[in-house]
This record gives structure tokens, C-alpha cells and sequence, in this order.
């Protein structure tokens, strides 16, 4: 009996799972021939290229705007350039005199020191040698006869003045006589003033065995570029003592192709910006002037040249800049954007955004006829007067995008 009941019910199971199995096959078979119906959305090709954002979003990025402006414009060509030193600029300061150098102040000169035109830099002490010494004894001789000759002019010229005013007061004689008398008594005394101090140097030379010390100065402002004496050291006449480099005025040596030179409006002002894109130097004008014609025939470049101020030593000689020069081609009024304002998708198409709204931005294609320095010239773009995005633009590309570049 245990074992009956035991067949029926293994029998009922499998009748389960055979009635279970059918029925999931049928199911499966309903799927297969019935697809899935999705519901399909519309989307505007505008909102594809919008941009949506929050107000403390726009804060953080810093959004700037500006308007897409129809303006005359001038074509300019850029070019890298040096900043160098006038030619006469730079200057040696040589020793007049043999002697030994004393340093006025207790610190040293060194490169890099700013000095000023008239400014005491060294005093030179004159060496006197042994022939030199020698001579000098006998100039000394020569100049005690040259004094005792002169007292005896003075007395000779007064004695002729005294004369010549007594024969005046006695109505013998005349004023023309008492003036020539003058004349004669005043060159004997300038002749003794001579004489005495030429004895007393050469008393000074030979007594002491030295002559005052000789100043050297700064003829001009600048900087000290070079030191080739220290202080306390003997230097010969005419060997280099220190070098100056004048550096308020400085020139901008301009490379130029020769195939550009012609079109290149030589006597318009150049415009001059660093090269670390991340300087808040503003563009400075440098006026062009005539140097000295210089070319480099390796790269078959002409040079021009520009002058610049440079009273707060903002620039330095050898440093590399970027220079936009004008052109001589006509101007004409055209679409014009800060070159800022324009990004580049990975196809190399370029784009902006325009305001539509203080939270929402879109991402317009512009074709850029040239860039000129900071503006872009556009062929086709935004309508005028267009407000686009600046500042922020390459943010608002990570934002629609998910990278940037």
C-alpha cells in the first residue's frame, strides 16, 4: 500500500513540472512574436546644442558676454621678436690713469645693480712709477723758477700800475695808459695764481709720491651689466672697469620674411604682448624707428625695429614676446568676436555660445574668415549684436559635452 501511494505520487509530480514547462514555452513563443512597442520621443535639433544652468552654477564659472560687433577692421600679421639694447646702449667705463681702484661705498658693485647718470661709482688713486717720480723732480724745479718769475712780473706790472695813476693825478698822463698797466698787473697775477698751484701739486706728487684721487662716474642710468675690477685692484689706463646697459628705452628686433616685408605697413605702431598666455600685461605700443639695417640670411628675414618704454623694467633684453604688425591691405567693416569666445569641436569646427537667457546658452557654428591678435574676423556666424559667451566658454562645452579640450 506505502508503495502505491509512493507512484502516485511521483506521477502527479512530473504531470506538474510537464504542465509548467508547456506553459513557459507558450509564453516565450508570445514574446518572440510580439515586440516590444517603445514609446519614441521628439526632440527639437535646438535643444541639442543647448545648455542649461543653474544661477550658482553661472557664478562659479565666471560667465563674461560681449556683443558680436560689425566694425572696421586693419589685417595684421604676428610675429615672434626679442627685445634687445640700443645700439650705444650699452657702455664700458675704462680706466683714464694707471692706479688702484677705491671703492666709494662699503658694498660692491655687482651685475644686476641699478645706477644713476652722474652717480660716483669708483675713485681711481694715479700710481707714480720711479722715472715718472724723477721727472717729476725736475718739473718741480722748473715750476719754483716759474713762480719766482711770476712774483717778479707782479711786482714789475705794479710798480708800472702805480706809475701810470700818479701821472694821471698830475694831468701828464692818460686813462688809456692806467688801463693798459691794469690789464698787464691783472694777467701777471692770474700767471702767479698758475704758477703756485702747478708747484704745489708737483710738491704733492714728489712729497707724498701721489696725486689726488680721480672719480669715476656714470654717464648714464641704467644697469650694471658686467664688473671686470674689483675694488682695491691696480688696473692699467684704458682696461674696461664696469658696463652699463641702458634699459629704460629698449628696442624690439623684428624678424620678417622677406616675401612679407612689402606688405607690411613699416610706419604704423606694433603691437606687443608677452608670451605666457597666462600674463595680465596689457598690449603695449612700440613705435617703429630707424636702426641700423640688420637681416638674418640663414632665414632669409629682414629685421625691423620699434623703440619701448621701459621705465618700471617690465621688460628685460633677450626676452621673447609676440609682436602684431599692421598691414597695408584696405579695411572694411566685419563681423568681429573676442577670439576667446570661440572653441573648437573635435572635427576642428568652430563654435560659441549665445545668451538665451541668464540660464541658458546655445552653441552656434561661426566660420572664421582670419584672427587678427585678440579678434576674430567672421565669415558667417550669429547675427549682429549677439550676445555671446566670452569667458565661460569652455566650460559651458564641458557642461553639454562631458569633456573639454
Amino acid at each position: 500500500m506505502t508503495k502505491q501511494k509512493t507512484w502516485i505520487l511521483i506521477s502527479l509530480l512530473t504531470l506538474a513540472i510537464f504542465i509548467i514547462t508547456i506553459k513557459l514555452t507558450v509564453m516565450l513563443d508570445d514574446e518572440i512574436k510580439t515586440p516590444l512597442e517603445t514609446k519614441q520621443t521628439i526632440v527639437q535639433e535646438t535643444a541639442l546644442n543647448t545648455v542649461y544652468i543653474k544661477d550658482d552654477t553661472y557664478r562659479k564659472l565666471g560667465i563674461q558676454l560681449a556683443p558680436i560687433k560689425r566694425q572696421a577692421t586693419t589685417d595684421s600679421k604676428t610675429y615672434g621678436a626679442e627685445i634687445v639694447v640700443p645700439s650705444g646702449g650699452l657702455i664700458s667705463i675704462s680706466a683714464p690713469i694707471t692706479g688702484k681702484l677705491i671703492p666709494v661705498d662699503k658694498t660692491q658693485l655687482t651685475p644686476g645693480a641699478r645706477v644713476k647718470s652722474g652717480q660716483l661709482l669708483y675713485r681711481i688713486q694715479p700710481m707714480i712709477t720711479a722715472d715718472a717720480r724723477a721727472n717729476l723732480v725736475n718739473a718741480l724745479a722748473d715750476a719754483e723758477s716759474l713762480v719766482n718769475v711770476s712774483k717778479s712780473q707782479v711786482e714789475a706790472t705794479e710798480i708800472a700800475l702805480n706809475r701810470a695813476k700818479k701821472l694821471l693825478q698830475d694831468l701828464v698822463g692818460s686813462q688809456r695808459n692806467v688801463d693798459d698797466a691794469n690789464a698787464a698787473h691783472e694777467i701777471a697775477l692770474r700767471n702767479m695764481e698758475a704758477a703756485y698751484a702747478k708747484r704745489n701739486a708737483l710738491r704733492q706728487v714728489v712729497n707724498l709720491g701721489s696725486v689726488e684721487a680721480i672719480d669715476i662716474k656714470s654717464p648714464q642710468a641704467g644697469i650694471v651689466s658686467n664688473v671686470f675690477a674689483a675694488s682695491s685692484q691696480l688696473v692699467s689706463a684704458g682696461n674696461p672697469i664696469i658696463q652699463i646697459s641702458e634699459l629704460d628705452s629698449l628696442w624690439v628686433r623684428v624678424p620678417v620674411p622677406s616675401s612679407d616685408l612689402g606688405m607690411i605697413d613699416q610706419k604704423a605702431d606694433a603691437s606687443l604682448q608677452p608670451l605666457s598666455s597666462a600674463s595680465k600685461e596689457p598690449t603695449l605700443l612700440a613705435k617703429p624707428i630707424n636702426a641700423p639695417p640688420t637681416a638674418d640670411p640663414l632665414t632669409s628675414a629682414t629685421h625691423l625695429y620699434y623703440v619701448l618704454k621701459n621705465v618700471d623694467s617690465t621688460w628685460r633684453p633677450m626676452q621673447r614676446i609676440s609682436v602684431m604688425l599692421n598691414t597695408l591691405s584696405k579695411t572694411d567693416n566685419k563681423l568681429t568676436i573676442p577670439y576667446s569666445a570661440v572653441i573648437y569641436d573635435i572635427y576642428g569646427g568652430s563654435w560659441v555660445y549665445m545668451q538665451q537667457s541668464k540660464n541658458s546658452y546655445e552653441r552656434k557654428r561661426v566660420f572664421l574668415d582670419h584672427v587678427s591678435g585678440k579678434q576674430a574676423i567672421i565669415s558667417e556666424g550669429p547675427a549682429e549684436n549677439s550676445q555671446i559667451v566670452i569667458n565661460g566658454a569652455l566650460e559651458l562645452f564641458a557642461v553639454e559635452t562631458g569633456f573639454a579640450h
